[in-house]
């Protein structure tokens, strides 16, 4: 089998969660099904991170924006190619493709209230998924999910069968995120992102989605009680975003309690995780929540949010809290500060949560996904071929007055 697999910008240099996964997912396939022949189709970026093989090649295409590469380039590509099928990993997919489409749809949360806050390439963004995939996802052969909690939400939001959906939970690369690291390699991290002794980690970005106001609120409330307050560490925030933040809630911290390293790059990520007292995640709403099981596999004891796919996917191995209640995000924080034998206790539930997430196992359930598909694709064209052999059989052999 021929199989396409698009991620429009996997080689963009600040690589997000849906490159990541997919990144991952593509190695495991070409592993784990050496006699498939798979051909990935992205833009032509800065950053490659990942080689041709054997089974694997990689084809660039043009396009300016999202949408031209997706609804044009991409199924003229897909036809060259004679490929058997096309997985789409970025929610959206052509709306016309010569091929049985995969769709990998990971959440639906731009079919919620836009955030008038965010940038206007997210609201973009935002509105042209929502206006996409209501009419490409009923479409698709099969639509993957990553959490059955998001499964229900796609079910609710949009008109497709439900027999068509599919939960496969993504996975973690022990290789990349554990908490063995070198004395040394800790030094280099640490230095490099002028991170102290011991600090709160906070990933999130600007966008309201992820909660920075209430954050930044409930981080106050932390420093008003602590007797030591640790820093906090927020790489997806600018000071700038901080400043303004905590004057329009008339917050007054002083400036030296966040560092702000700015992007983390990929090969440091779990060494940041790793020396964090605390990692925290109060987003608002997730499909999956990778940076939990990140976190966890590296050693970050993790305060997240008790709504949404978080409490799916963190388990028991997390302190779950109402994203919404500054004052117990901040009760959470201090908790954790002051009970050493508690941030043991959630790392050692941690790493056994993270184990439960594996590539390999996703990549044994999408291929079985490939092979539904494909043998669905192909049974109406094998029934088509013996009509008409036996009709022309019998056409032939009837006597002509």
């Amino acid at each position: 089998m021929k199989i396409g697999i698009e991620v429009q910008r996997l080689f963009r240099k600040k690589r997000f969660g849906i490159e990541s996964s997919s990144l991952e997912l593509i190695k495991a396939l070409r592993e784990a099904e050496p006699g498939f022949e798979f051909v990935v189709f992205a833009k032509d970026d800065e950053n490659r991170r990942l080689e041709p093989s054997e089974n694997l090649r990689i084809r660039t295409l043009n396009g300016k924006l999202f949408v031209d590469f997706e609804q044009f380039f991409l199924p003229l590509a897909a036809r060259k190619e004679r490929i058997d099928l096309l997985h789409c990993t970025g929610n959206t997919t052509p709306y016309f493709c010569p091929v049985p489409i995969v769709q990998t749809l990971h959440d639906v949360i731009f079919m919620d209230t836009i955030p008038s806050d965010d940038s206007w390439y997210q609201r973009f963004g935002n509105l042209y998924r929502r206006k996409v995939v209501p009419l490409v996802s009923p479409r698709s052969k099969c639509v993957i999910t990553v959490s059955e909690y998001e499964k229900q939400r796609i079910l609710q939001r949009i008109n497709i069968q439900p027999e068509k959906i599919h939960v496969v939970y993504n996975g973690i690369n022990p290789k990349r995120f554990h908490a063995h690291h070198s004395l040394a390699r800790q030094y280099e991290v640490r230095h490099k992102y002028g991170l102290p002794d011991d600090f709160i980690l906070f990933l999130g970005n600007a966008s309201s989605r992820k909660n920075p106001g209430r954050v930044l609120e409930s981080y106050a409330r932390y420093v008003a009680q602590a007797e030591k307050p640790l820093r906090m560490v927020t790489p997806g925030l600018s000071r700038h975003f901080i400043d303004e933040k905590l004057a329009v809630a008339k917050i007054n911290l002083p400036s030296e309690l966040f560092i702000t390293p700015g992007y983390i790059d990929d090969e440091d990520l779990s060494v940041l995780y790793s020396l964090a007292t605390m990692f925290l995640f109060p987003s608002l709403s997730e499909g999956f929540g990778m940076p939990i099981v990140e976190a966890m596999a590296s050693g970050a004891p993790v305060i997240t949010s008790a709504v949404s796919a978080m409490p799916e996917i963190a388990g028991d191995a997390a302190l779950l809290v109402d994203p919404l209640d500054s004052q117990e995000m901040a009760d959470a924080m201090l908790q954790l500060t002051r009970d050493a034998s508690l941030r043991q206790q959630l790392r050692d539930a941690g790493f056994r949560n993270a184990a439960r997430f594996s590539w390999q196992n996703a990549a044994a359930k999408v291929l079985n996904l490939y092979e539904t598909v494909y043998a669905e694709a192909v049974a109406p064209r094998k029934e088509h071929s013996w009509f008409m052999r036996h009709w022309s059989h019998a056409f032939m052999l009837r006597p002509w007055k």
